[in-house]
């Protein structure tokens, strides 16, 4: 067996089932806060007031400066349970476990630094099974890991800057037919934020640029493997929050997302530009019990007028009866099968309890759902239950 083979495999295992985690209540394939140990309890905000480290490494790297303490260590985990069905007799119910590691340290009365790693997207679906499809047999895994090094400087009392890098390493399976092969590439983003407080409230942006995977002999197409470049998207994050001086024991945030699908390499041709609104706060029962909730919702991904003749440059793929020239039925076939997150809302609830002084314990579940939809002769219905939970260890 290749030495290739052999890492991707037991990379794959030590993640359990990572390598296929299908963008669930997330924003297209996209995981932004949504499953982080404290933000998954309360819509996905987090931005500007986050909870925990994870919420502060891949979310505003700006929120640094509110480390409490000198160093904080997040590491938790979620489950997803993916409900797709395409056709009557054809269900996909997929079951997933992703990992969310965090921590920060303080350098410096003004600069603190974090890093983490968190799995940033993915996609994962398979229909190799479908009756309702013969000869054709999509499939997709991929996953991107994402390794995070973020700091953060208080310019003045009120206001603090923040800047990220990430250095992502993901995996790639698509097509048509099974046994294309899963392949390998390494990308790099930049991020920049800045918050700002006016006492009864925070407000703050943030700026991610795209991330661009460039994956060689990925696909299968008539004249053999083709080269395939995918691109997460650039995106822009506003969010306000509210602050102790406001309401001691009630925190709420909301946060507008703006994800720019339309350019973004291969995404372009089956998805369009989202705005998403999330909403979500926590109370204080006592001094160690916090409840949480959140409600986000996106406008549809699915780009429904537009399809043209090609996907991600390529004009067919292959399949069991030969290849296939790519139009907009095909074209409906992938955004039903392979990129199929057709959720628009999604409804959280949370808790956080200190177990001591040092120790924290976050949980939280969710429920993402969308409308049934038609996309040519497909009919798609989705929904994805979610249940996760972290440990915080403060220093």
């Amino acid at each position: 067996m290749k030495i290739n083979k052999i890492k991707n495999m037991a990379f794959t295992t030590v993640f359990v089932m990572t390598a296929t985690t299908a963008n669930a209540a997330t924003i297209g394939s996209d995981t932004n806060l949504k499953l982080a140990p404290t933000s998954g309890g309360m819509g996905g905000v987090g931005y500007i007031s986050p909870q925990d480290a994870v919420a502060s490494v891949y979310g505003n790297p700006a929120s640094l400066t509110q480390l409490k303490g000198d160093t904080d260590f997040t590491f938790g985990a979620t489950y997803l349970n993916v409900r797709n069905k395409v056709f009557d007799d054809d269900i996909e119910m997929e079951n997933y476990l992703l990992p969310s590691i965090a921590f920060r340290q303080r350098v410096s009365d003004k600069m603190v630094l974090g890093g983490g790693l968190n799995v940033v997207s993915g996609l994962g679906s398979d229909y190799r099974q479908a009756a309702s499809l013969p000869g054709v047999e999509p499939t997709v895994t991929y996953i991107n890991f994402g390794a995070n090094a973020a700091a953060a400087y208080e310019l003045t009392p009120q206001t603090s800057l923040g800047a990220s890098m990430t250095l992502a390493y993901s995996l790639l399976e698509v097509g048509l037919l099974s046994g294309a092969g899963i392949q390998e590439a390494f990308g790099v983003r930049g991020g920049v934020g800045v918050i700002h407080n006016l006492g009864p409230v925070k407000v703050g942006l943030n700026y991610n640029s795209p991330l661009e995977m460039d994956y060689d002999n990925s696909v299968r197409t008539s004249s053999g493997f083709s080269d395939v470049q995918l691109q997460q998207p650039q995106e822009l994050i506003l969010g306000v929050s509210s602050t102790p001086e406001l309401w001691p024991n009630l925190m709420v945030e909301a946060n507008l997302i703006y994800k720019n699908w339309d350019d973004a390499d291969l995404y372009e041709d089956i998805w369009r530009d989202t705005y998403t609104l999330q909403f979500g706060g926590q109370y204080a029962v006592t001094e160690k019990l916090k409840l949480r909730a959140g409600y986000s919702y996106t406008t549809d991904l699915l780009k429904e007028n537009g399809l043209g003749n090609s996907l991600a440059g390529l004009t067919d793929l292959q399949t069991a009866g030969g290849p296939v020239q790519i139009n907009p039925g095909v074209l409906q076939l992938v955004q039903a099968t392979l990129a199929d997150p057709a959720w628009n809302n999604n409804i959280t609830i949370g808790l956080g309890y200190d177990l001591t002084e040092k120790l924290t314990a976050d949980f939280h579940a969710g429920y993402a759902w969308g409308p049934d939809r038609t996309l040519g002769v497909f009919e798609i219905e989705t929904s994805v239950i979610s249940a996760g939970a972290g440990l915080t260890w403060n220093f």
